[in-house]
C-alpha cells in the first residue's frame, strides 16, 4: 500500500516549481531533465475525502479487536473530453487556488508511492479508476503527466546533456541493501552479475548507489527490462535509507563506463 498520510508537516517544492516554470519557457534537454528529477524527489498535496471506519484485526490469541482504519478516496479532476487526471500541488498556496478546497482534506505523497498507486488500479482494468494521469499544479503551471509518461519518469535518471558525473566505489559496503539483492537475485536466472557503485552528478547534491546488471537486453527486451528494474527497485526499496538508486544495464554505454575497476558483489 502507498504510503499515504494525512499532511502535517509543510510541503513546498521550490526546486520543481522552478524547473517547472523554465520548462514551460523553452522545452529542451537540459529543462527537461531538471523537471524529471525535480519530480522524482517531490513530496505533493492532493485533495481527498479521509474517513475513519472500524476494521477487525485477529489477535494471536485468537481475539478479534476492532481499530480504527483511515479510508481514503482520491479527489479527481476531469478534462473536458472526459479524461481524469489526479491533481498534484506543491504547496498550500497552489491548492489554495482550487474553488473546492474547502471542501475536501487534504493528504500527503511522494511521487514513487503515486506511481505505485496507479499501478494498483490500472491492474484493476474495468473496475479500476481509469485514470489518464497527473496534473500538476493545474492553476498555475497545469503540466499533464500521461500514466505510461510517469512510469518510465520513475525507472529513469534523467541526464542534461554535459552533466558532470563522477563514479567511484563505496567507502562502506550498505551490508543490509546488500544482503537483500543478493538473496532476491539467487532467484533470478536472468541477472548474470550485479555491481553496486556510488554516483556523484553536479547537479545533484547528494550522491546516490548505482546498480550494474549484466542482463542480456536482447533476450529480456524493453518490456522484460523495465520489468526486472521494477522488481528490483522494489526489494532495495526498504533498504536505501534515503538515498535514491539508479539501475542500468552492464551492456550499454554508461554501464560500460560505470564498470571500470569495478567487481560484483553478486555473480551467478
Amino acid at each position: 500500500m502507498a504510503e499515504i498520510k494525512k499532511s502535517q508537516e509543510p510541503i513546498l517544492n521550490p526546486v520543481l516549481v522552478k524547473a517547472m516554470d523554465a520548462m514551460k519557457e523553452e522545452r529542451n534537454p537540459r529543462t527537461e531533465s531538471a523537471f524529471v528529477n525535480a519530480l522524482k524527489a517531490g513530496r505533493f498535496l492532493v485533495p481527498a475525502d479521509i474517513n475513519t471506519i472500524q476494521a477487525a484485526q485477529a489477535n494471536p490469541d485468537g481475539t478479534v479487536q476492532l481499530k480504527d482504519q483511515p479510508q481514503i478516496k482520491f479527489v479527481l479532476f476531469s478534462s473536458a473530453t472526459g479524461e481524469r487526471y489526479f491533481p498534484l500541488f506543491t504547496d498550500n498556496s497552489e491548492i489554495a487556488k482550487w474553488p473546492d478546497r474547502e471542501k475536501h482534506q487534504l493528504a500527503a505523497i511522494t511521487y514513487g508511492d503515486l506511481c505505485g498507486f496507479f499501478r494498483r488500479e490500472m491492474d484493476k482494468g474495468e473496475s479500476g479508476t481509469n485514470m489518464t494521469g497527473i496534473v500538476i499544479n493545474p492553476y498555475t503551471q497545469n503540466i499533464m503527466v500521461p500514466a505510461e509518461s510517469m512510469f518510465k519518469i520513475q525507472n529513469t535518471e534523467a541526464l542534461a546533456p554535459g552533466t558532470k558525473i563522477q563514479i567511484g566505489d563505496l567507502k562502506e559496503k550498505p551490508e543490509e541493501l546488500v544482503n537483500a539483492l543478493e538473496d532476491f537475485m539467487k532467484n533470478e536466472e536472468d541477472i548474470e552479475k550485479a555491481y553496486l557503485r556510488v554516483m556523484k552528478r553536479e547537479d545533484k547534491e547528494n550522491p546516490n548507489f548505482l546498480l550494474v546488471l549484466d542482463i542480456s537486453v536482447e533476450k529480456l527486451g524493453d518490456a522484460g527490462v523495465k520489468a526486472l528494474f521494477d522488481r528490483v527497485a522494489e526489494v532495495a526499496k526498504p533498504h536505501l535509507r534515503g538515498v535514491e538508486l539508479a539501475i542500468v544495464p552492464a551492456s550499454n554505454n554508461f554501464g560500460v563506463a560505470a564498470l571500470k575497476n569495478a567487481v560484483p558483489f553478486y555473480e551467478k
